[in-house]
């Protein structure tokens, strides 16, 4: 779009888009202030959108239909906020909602999403710094109200000087009464109005937040009809020779051949091979592993870097760099089944968390990625399709963990993996989220009574703490309200354990 439809469109949508985005700084604070996330996320995540969709209209802006199925993935992912209630799991989903409205708002009305390049999906994190600028050229059209034909153009001036006056006044005056008391009672006895610390920071709150979405709407909004995002047949500049990268992946590869006849040998070998050199099983499977990680990942950063600036032939990679490719993706690969290997026999010693769980699977996800780039480098050599694949992969890794239910599963496994060893760790377990309730109650039926009768002290706690959030209905979560009915229901046994200390401190294992 050229400067001079701009400049036909911002007198009409400037006002209409600060109306909105004060009144969604407003529904900011009322949703999340002093609240934990619920069923107002999501809520709040579509008020943006329709937002975006009335000032679009307004300022006659097609929205790209690519733009559109991102709304897919949002959608879900803000709803989940709703329904899960796994600290971890909620945080990634904010996350990604955050991030997907990110990539809307800079694929909305210019560029294509599948023109995007890996360092572009990686820009999209520092995205709001840009709109900073566009706040700035927005906020003086806000107030370039049409000129009526009748009255003096005085009378207009005026008026626009009491609207800019208006909110600087009350953030001073605001900000005046917090800090000097006097000043605070000479004010609240003119006005009759007690203005609290908590006031302010909460005027704060809401101006920042209005800022923010009146910057993030202009940058949206502001972009180019016809504008790419980045140009999938950029030229290099710089290009690193065919000996250079042979030798570089030729040592990496003899490098990570030796570890894995080592892994071979003891690892895949039986106990009795580590046990010989000093170690138990367990020791040997803790020791290494976010080591192991650390290497695949830098591992696909080199193959990434490599792949992107070694001169090719006619547009190919030669042979030598593709063998020497497949054959560093294929041995990453065996190290992060290392990897996985120890962090099995970890959990099968120590029991099922959080953390072990999400490495798990996030081994499963980096493994989708090394394949992704083989492709790359074999067949598809477009970075921008290989970025878009990658992203669809991270869509797809975090829709199976929230129907995975992290927090069911790492309750169901170590209760019943207390079957067979008789070891518990029921403080980990007292400390899941909500999400793993149904499971956890479980717990008041075993034999072990220590174990009983502290965890439903556990319980009992917990359910005093959980009562404020349950008041506010912006942080209703069906996971949260599941809990508290069957919490409920056992709140009589519960109750008698209150004040239970715990016996035999022999009897539990607790996760290291």
């Amino acid at each position: 779009m050229d400067t001079q439809n701009s400049q036909s469109y911002i007198p009409v949508k400037a006002p209409l888009m600060a109306g909105i985005s004060f009144a969604l700084g407003l529904l900011f604070d009322y949703f999340f202030y002093g609240k934990i996330p619920g069923i107002g996320f999501p809520i709040y995540v579509c008020l943006l959108l329709i937002g975006l969709f009335v000032i679009s209209k307004y300022s006659e802006r097609q929205i790209n239909k690519q733009a559109l199925w991102l709304l897919v993935p949002l959608i879900f992912f803000s709803s989940m906020v709703f329904v899960r209630s796994s600290a971890l799991l909620t945080f990634l989903n904010v996350v990604a909602s955050l991030l997907l409205l990110l990539l809307v708002a800079e694929v909305s009305f210019a560029g294509l999403l599948k023109s995007l390049l890996v360092g572009d999906y990686v820009k999209i994190i520092f995205l709001p710094l840009e709109f900073i600028r566009p706040f700035f050229q927005t906020l003086p059209n806000i107030f370039k109200f049409r000129e009526v034909s009748t009255g003096p153009k005085v009378s207009s001036q005026v008026v626009k000087g009491i609207i800019l006056a208006i909110p600087v006044i009350l953030i001073f005056l605001a900000l005046f009464s917090s800090a000097d008391l006097i000043f605070q009672k000479y004010l609240s006895d003119l006005i009759h109005i007690a203005i609290e610390p908590q006031t302010v920071f909460r005027s704060i709150h809401v101006f920042c937040a209005t800022s923010a979405l009146i910057g993030a709407y202009s940058y949206a909004l502001g972009k180019k009809e016809n504008s790419t995002i980045a140009s999938t047949t950029s030229d290099k500049l710089h290009t690193v020779g065919h000996i250079e990268t042979s030798i570089l992946l030729g040592a990496v590869n003899v490098l990570f051949f030796a570890f894995i006849l080592v892994q071979l040998t003891y690892l895949f070998g039986g106990e009795g091979n580590i046990t010989s050199q000093g170690f138990t099983y367990a020791e040997y499977a803790r020791k290494g592993f976010f080591e192991l990680i650390a290497v695949a990942i830098i591992s696909f950063l080199l193959l990434l870097t490599t792949e992107k600036y070694t001169a090719k032939k006619d547009t190919e990679h030669t042979f030598i760099f593709k063998i020497l490719s497949m054959a560093l993706i294929v041995q990453v690969i065996l190290i992060m089944v290392s990897a996985f290997k120890r962090l099995f026999l970890y959990e099968e010693a120590y029991g099922f968390t959080t953390l072990r769980l999400y490495s798990h699977a996030f081994i499963i996800f980096l493994a989708i990625i090394f394949i992704l780039l083989l492709y790359k480098i074999y067949k598809d050599k477009r970075e921008n399709a290989f970025a878009f694949r990658a992203f669809v992969s991270i869509v797809v890794f975090l829709t199976v963990m929230n129907i995975l239910n992290p927090d069911v599963f790492i309750a169901r496994r170590n209760i019943e993996r207390f079957a067979t060893t008789g070891n518990l760790d029921i403080y980990y377990l007292s400390s899941l989220s909500d999400d793993a309730v149904p499971e956890t109650v479980k717990i008041l039926n075993i034999s072990n009574k220590d174990l009983r009768k502290s965890f439903a002290r556990d319980l009992y706690w917990r359910t005093q703490y959980d009562s404020y959030f349950l008041s506010q209905w912006q942080s209703f979560n069906i996971s949260r309200m599941n809990a508290d009915n069957i919490l409920k229901s056992k709140m009589t046994d519960l109750e008698q354990y209150k004040d239970y200390q715990q016996q035999n401190v022999n009897s539990i294992v607790p996760n290291k």
